[in-house]
């Protein structure tokens, strides 16, 4: 399936930041850390181990904190890729204005700091 995320921004980290990534399964939920590699308002690109078994259309859970800001959203994969002892993964997230507003705010701080730590 072809998947191309069309929004005002997408923000792309110089090293991947931490996560987890959570899905329920009849009754149990099992996580996973992530690498979160880009994020926008509405979606983010992350890498995990091979460990869950991961499909698209599958709900999901994405938790991370950018600076003091803690950002949690429920979503679904939108794309998979698979690599020898790794997957690539797209999310699209189901952000709400209040989420929206503050990973703005927080994107905005991170590259102000970027371009004074030059």
């Amino acid at each position: 399936m072809y998947f191309k995320r069309n929004e005002s921004y997408r923000f792309v980290f110089r090293q991947p930041i931490d996560g987890k990534l959570s899905k329920t399964e009849i009754g149990n939920t099992v996580t996973a850390n992530v690498q979160i590699h880009d994020v926008s308002s509405y979606g983010a690109k992350v890498s995990c181990p091979d460990a869950m078994s991961l499909q698209e259309h599958t709900r999901i859970s994405l938790l991370f904190h950018l600076n003091s800001s803690y950002f949690h959203s429920p979503g679904t994969i939108a794309w998979v890729k698979r690599f020898h002892q790794s997957l690539e993964l797209g999310l699209h997230l189901d952000t709400g204005d209040e989420y929206r507003e503050r990973m703005t705010s927080e994107l905005k701080r991170i590259a102000k700091q970027e371009r004074y730590n030059k």
